[in-house]
């Protein structure tokens, strides 16, 4: 399906032919025979064409024009004039119009006119969301890593939320980094200067809930804790009934309140709440309350396009943290990287990238990858760091020791016994 167009004349003849004409060439058409009308049906992420006469009755051409480019000085927008009416058509240009057809046109002029200015609007749009993602990209805090269209579909909807203040629902399986979406929607508000204030409902009681969500006698409660700022409810599916009916009250109560220090709520589910509320596991209410403003995150296993970048991020950051070299994985490692389900999604990719760069140098280039391993424990991440950061040094230094012992503060006898017990011999990394 091409953009939409649309199209306004108050002659019924013209809407109706010029609209079949670009519906046959699978336009998405809107008719309208008031400009004023068709005012109200776009914004400023419109993605498509909008043609209108000049001769109007009521708002004519010039004022629409002038109106449509104050919601957007980039709208792509096409002028049909009559023969008398070619300097009311160039001022049109002048003012910010696309183009502008002389009646009687042809089907393939207009055609080419409305294809040309199609191809317009999406560069536009595509430059503005690029700048909108190096912007995000580069600025403190988390950022929503994948070129996939599901993520990049995703990213356009968190930028259309940034200075909106409605209550978002963020469902996804578990790992799919719902508690990074809320923390990116909180860090791109005008909210961003206070904490963002979370609760996990799993697990709790229905005092708990009440309790902790809204306070008690003695102590305020996470949403007084969130005035100003945003509260993210995670799993919220896992809360029982009478909990799901409090929270739909204060809901509903938050959004008749007026001031300007209320809480902004983001809510979260691993399990569908279009299926719960069919089974009657949750309130039908508060379903359609939530729905209103909803994004789903998409599991790994739809986004296979995304899984080496985002290995490699987590690779580097892993090693930057701990201060190590990064592993580097062969083509076979990566097939099987690519090939694998990712049953507990990002969150589990993250795990094995760090499970690998905590293995450093005992990790073998050519051992096969495995993903069912558990994160090593404690005492066995101490052993591997120091074993990592003793044989990084001696590789630095060609194996002096007297260079590896200033770098790591450590005396002559601590070092040699450190070398002892990893099995580390200074001959092997002297070049």
């Amino acid at each position: 399906m091409k953009p939409p167009v649309i199209f306004i004349d108050d002659e019924k003849a013209i809407r109706d032919s010029l609209g079949q004409t670009l519906e046959l060439e699978d336009y998405q058409v809107q008719l309208f025979s008031s400009a004023r009308q068709a005012l109200s049906v776009f914004d400023s992420q419109f993605p498509g064409v909008i043609i209108t006469d000049i001769n109007m009755p009521g708002m004519d051409g010039m004022t629409f024009l002038q109106q449509a480019l104050t919601i957007d000085a980039e709208l792509p927008v096409i002028m049909l004039t009559g023969h008398g009416d070619i300097s009311t058509a160039v001022d049109a240009m002048r003012i910010g119009a696309y183009d502008f057809l002389e009646k009687p046109f042809s089907t393939e002029h207009l055609l080419d006119v409305v294809k040309r200015a199609c191809d317009k609007r999406e560069l536009v749009l595509e430059n503005r969301e690029l700048k909108r993602e190096l912007a995000s990209q580069s600025s403190p805090g988390p950022r929503i890593l994948g070129n996939s269209l599901a993520i990049k579909q995703l990213r356009r909807s968190l930028y259309q939320l940034q200075e909106d203040d409605s209550t978002v629902l963020l469902e996804g399986e578990e790992g799919t980094g719902k508690r990074l979406v809320a923390q990116f929607i909180h860090d791109h508000s005008p909210r961003q200067h206070r904490p963002l204030i979370s609760l996990k409902c799993q697990d709790l009681s229905e005092q708990q809930f009440e309790e902790l969500c809204f306070g008690h006698a003695s102590h305020a409660g996470k949403w007084s804790d969130a005035a100003g700022s945003t509260l993210y409810l995670e799993n919220i599916d896992r809360l029982t009934a009478v909990s799901q009916q409090r929270l739909l009250y204060q809901l509903t109560q938050e959004a008749k309140a007026s001031n300007h220090n209320k809480t902004r709520v983001i809510v979260s589910s691993s399990r569908s709440l279009d299926t719960l509320t069919s089974q009657g596991q949750f309130s039908g209410e508060l379903f359609q309350l939530l729905t209103q403003c909803a994004l789903s995150l998409p599991p790994l296993r739809e986004r296979q396009e995304d899984i080496e970048l985002l290995f490699q991020n987590f690779i580097r950051t892993a090693a930057s943290r701990y201060n190590i070299e990064a592993p580097v994985l062969n083509a076979e490692q990566k097939s099987k990287l690519l090939a694998y389900d990712w049953p507990g999604n990002v969150r589990e990719l993250r795990s094995v990238s760090e499970r690998l760069v905590l293995l450093g140098s005992h990790f073998d280039k050519h051992q096969t990858l495995d993903f069912d391993a558990p994160l090593p424990s404690l005492s066995e991440r101490v052993h591997q760091f120091e074993f990592t950061l003793i044989s990084d040094a001696l590789r630095r230094h060609n194996g002096r020791l007297k260079e590896v012992q200033s770098e790591l503060a450590l005396a002559r006898k601590t070092l040699y016994d450190k070398m002892k017990k990893h099995g580390l011999d200074k001959q092997d990394f002297k070049e």
